[in-house]
């Protein structure tokens, strides 16, 4: 069985990795704009233009931002492209290759495909299997080299103790072909998340595997969990509406909404600061048409300056045209006295009241 990883060799800027293939003339349809390489020329150019005749192909090629020069060549019609986004060139794009790209040998004068990256105890290799069943490794440049697992977990280490010198004396590290394993114990989840960042952010980390588990205070519930949750989105300066909440051994599911460009920035690390929170998802769907907002302020500020509702805190929102009632209040009372007031101002029975008593 052979296991491997789609990006492994992603040195090269990922955001342009495409515009690294070249196109091998006789085996590439060419366009403008492609980088073409031609058989025994020292590298590949940027093709500009293109041009066809019955007889010949004609392309504009710039080599290295230089003068344009005119190639032509007799033309051959492809049928059938192995590789249409084009090749790796063998062996300078060694530490651009990707595993399972086309490559071609220039030096070999033969194509394969990357299979695989291995390590004879000294360096990093990259290996490539050939049309002729030959298996080539060729030596990753310097750059492209793994740190040695030693000296990657002594920089890492370092690096914990300096961000987080109060949590990394329980994270164990160990390192294996530039990837770092982590293990221990983290206060919460926003910490857990913060050192796997911190770690991935590191030169010479290839990846970050985190086996931590955050500490779960004793007896502390699901139903302790949610509430800690409630009173985030509950919060004024939380302006969330149409809250749902879902918690399962320690897992948090939040899902709300919220007015164009008014979701708040760090609700995700509040959420994740909460004692006993292992894992959150949090979608939070923008609104940009939002429906009957000055009724719905007016009824708040009805209800906070009522004496009789006095300790509440309450959200109203519509949505979906159906009117909301979501926070807090301290008695059923209090909640009924809630529902009445925006019912007077609405007058419409299409009210949800999730006012929770605390």
């Amino acid at each position: 069985m052979f296991v491997a990883f789609s990006n492994e060799f992603v040195f090269c800027n990922k955001e342009y990795v495409n515009r690294d293939y070249t196109k091998i003339y006789g085996y590439n349809r060419i366009k403008a704009g492609d980088w073409v390489y031609f058989k025994g020329t020292p590298k590949p150019g940027f093709v500009k233009s293109i041009f066809q005749t019955p007889d010949k192909l004609i392309l504009i090629v710039t080599y290295d931002g230089g003068p344009y020069q005119r190639i032509e060549k007799p033309r051959v019609v492809i049928e059938d492209e192995e590789s249409p986004e084009g090749y790796r060139l063998l062996p300078i794009q060694s530490a651009q290759t990707l595993l399972g790209d086309c490559i071609y040998h220039a030096i070999r004068n033969q194509f394969g495909v990357a299979v695989g990256l291995v390590n004879d105890g000294e360096k990093d290799k990259l290996a490539v299997l050939l049309k002729d069943h030959t298996l080539v490794f060729i030596t990753l440049p310097p750059l492209a080299q793994n740190l040695s697992n030693e000296k990657l977990c002594a920089t890492v280490q370092s690096k914990l103790a300096q961000v987080f010198p109060e949590h990394c004396d329980k994270i164990s590290i160990e390192a294996g072909q530039g990837i770092i394993y982590l293990n221990g114990l983290v206060k919460n989840l926003s910490i857990q998340r913060a050192v796997v960042k911190c770690v991935n952010a590191i030169p010479k980390v290839r990846g970050c595997v985190d086996f931590t588990r955050v500490v779960v205070p004793p007896f502390m519930t699901d139903e302790q969990i949610e509430k800690s949750v409630y009173d985030q989105l509950d919060s004024s300066t939380t302006r969330l509406f149409d809250c749902k909440v879902h918690v399962q051994d320690g897992r948090v599911q939040v899902e709300a909404f919220c007015y164009e460009n008014e979701r708040p920035k760090d609700l995700d690390n509040r959420l994740a600061e909460i004692p006993g929170v292992r894992d959150l998802i949090c979608l939070v769907t923008e609104v940009y048409d939002p429906i009957n907002v000055d009724i719905c302020q007016k009824v708040e500020s009805e209800i906070a300056a009522s004496s009789f509702l006095r300790g509440a805190n309450v959200r109203i929102s519509c949505n979906n045209r159906r009117y909301l009632l979501e926070g807090s209040v301290t008695s059923l009372l209090q909640r009924e006295l809630a529902f009445a007031t925006l019912l007077k101002n609405v007058k419409t029975t299409s009210i949800e009241n999730r006012l929770r008593i605390v």
